[in-house]
């Protein structure tokens, strides 16, 4: 069946993270996944996104119990904490990139290992506290699901620590995000249409109606997946890989929600490991799949090669000109620029 099928994939794609990560006792970068840095020295800074892939062994630890891995992700969430920046913010194309992405997307992976993990450390907290101030302090207007992230993780981590003040912040970004949702159902990427980020959006919107059974987030749901049944394929003929938990977790609570899964499933690729990168970043969304499974359905075989050899550190090259604008936060300059237009 397709779960697991998933958790097939997921097993595989462990046991190359585990080859990234830096264990050397001492090591400055001890607990870092980002191995362009730390191994290859072809990198002068660490990407905190490829810390995510704390989220993935805690995924794999909270269901097979090992020990090297609690070892392994209580060591790079160590690491994690020395990549922050003073303003709570982290690095992603450059050493003093202060990127609203790594922050939400870092952060709520840290956040969702602690849930799992059902511990963390002082020290821990004190970091996440930070990445939310400097998420509640800045918006991400242009890219939607970037700003979901951030949404969730200061739904979950309110939640963890009881603050009143975080759950209102992520209500309100909540809000943002469902106001970038297009006429037409898909949620604006950059004010265009862009599907993965859509399907990216519908995943992180999965998860906050799992928390709080919101009936604007299933309404915002239909829309998009009434959407994904009605598109026309060639228009997304250029896209090849998609998020999928996210149209599990609606499959069965909105109406045509088991025919845009099939719909996705035979059209799609639902592996995300073109380059290491995506592997950090996107290995735990199929162990999500995996848990928000809830029915079988008919489609195309999904059991391919996992092409995960390849390596890379980023699937396209960071603009010279936008590395300079970074240390201020690209997201601000994005406001600006639609001042202006």
């Amino acid at each position: 069946m397709r779960d697991e099928l998933y958790l097939e994939f997921v097993n595989s794609g462990i046991s190359k993270l585990l080859e990234f990560q830096d264990l050397r006792k001492y090591s400055l970068t001890e607990g870092c996944f980002f191995y362009p840095y730390w191994r290859d020295k072809k990198a002068s800074f660490v990407n905190a996104r490829w810390q995510e892939a704390i989220l993935s062994l805690s995924w794999y630890y909270n269901k097979y119990n090992s020990e090297e891995i609690w070892i392994r992700i209580v060591k790079g969430i160590d690491f994690w904490c020395k990549l922050q920046h003073k303003n709570g913010s982290f690095p992603e194309y450059t050493r003093l990139d202060r990127s609203f992405s790594a922050t939400a997307f870092s952060t709520l992976a840290i956040v969702n290992s602690i849930i799992l993990l059902n511990y963390s450390k002082e020290n821990w907290i004190e970091k996440i506290k930070k990445s939310c101030e400097y998420l509640i302090k800045n918006d991400e207007f242009f890219l939607t699901s970037n700003e979901m992230a951030a949404s969730l993780v200061l739904l979950k981590f309110g939640n963890y620590v009881n603050n009143i003040k975080y759950l209102k912040e992520s209500e309100r970004k909540l809000n943002v995000v469902l106001k970038n949702q297009s006429k037409a159902g898909y949620y604006k990427e950059n004010n265009n249409f862009d599907l993965f980020s859509s399907s990216l959006t519908l995943e992180l919107l999965g998860h906050y109606y799992l928390i709080t059974n919101d009936k604007v987030i299933l309404d915002s749901a239909s829309r998009f997946v009434d959407f994904v049944l009605n598109l026309n394929l060639k228009f997304a003929k250029n896209i090849q890989v998609l998020v999928i938990d996210g149209f599990e977790v609606f499959s069965e609570n909105t109406l045509n929600g088991k025919l845009a899964l099939k719909k996705i499933l035979n059209n799609f690729n639902v592996q995300h490991f073109k380059i290491d990168n995506d592997l950090c970043t996107n290995l735990y969304r199929l162990g999500y799949a995996y848990d928000n499974f809830k029915v079988d359905l008919e489609h195309r075989d999904l059991e391919e090669e996992i092409d995960i050899n390849k390596s890379g550190y980023f699937s396209h090259k960071p603009s010279k000109f936008l590395n300079l604008l970074r240390p201020f936060g690209i997201h601000k300059f994005r406001r600006l620029k639609s001042f202006f237009i």
